[in-house]
């Protein structure tokens, strides 16, 4: 009787701690990636006579940062003052720690989105996928072991 208590008790726990890990690593590639600081996945622009056909956008990098521009219509890209294009698509890499300030312009009004996600971090990696492979030995133990008391 005690033992079968036990072995419900390791398989109730197995099964959460493979659960834990497995929505770690999901949260880790699937919602980690858009939570941008302050922006989320993205920031839409319009450039227009309201705002002199000019839009500056701060971009802070927790991670590694990738910022994708795309326009209905050439714009001026300056990156940190710097001039970098006149485009419609661009992608720029923040580096993990830096701040980087966008600015647009043009000559006519322009519409358009930023789209940006960051890179998972490598440590928080180190942390989900053992607990999710931790939790996958101890609930193949567990029916292991319930399966050969069954058997006796």
């Amino acid at each position: 009787m005690f033992r079968t208590k036990v072995q419900t008790g390791a398989l109730i726990l197995s099964v959460a701690v493979v659960f834990s890990g497995l929505t770690y690593v999901l949260y880790l590639h699937v919602v980690f990636p858009s939570l941008v600081p302050y922006h989320g996945g993205g920031e839409r622009f319009a450039l227009s006579l309201v705002n002199d056909y000019t839009s500056s956008i701060p971009w802070s990098a927790y991670t590694r940062l990738h910022v994708v521009l795309q326009a209905n219509d050439t714009v001026q890209l300056y990156i940190d003052g710097i001039y970098a294009c006149a485009c419609t698509h661009y992608e720029v890499i923040i580096e993990a720690g830096d701040d980087s300030l966008l600015l647009l312009r043009s000559d006519a009004p322009v519409v358009g989105m930023f789209t940006a996600w960051q890179e998972t971090p490598f440590e928080r990696q180190l942390v989900a996928y053992p607990v999710f492979v931790i939790g996958l030995i101890g609930l193949t133990l567990s029916i292991k072991m319930n399966n050969r008391i069954a058997r006796v």
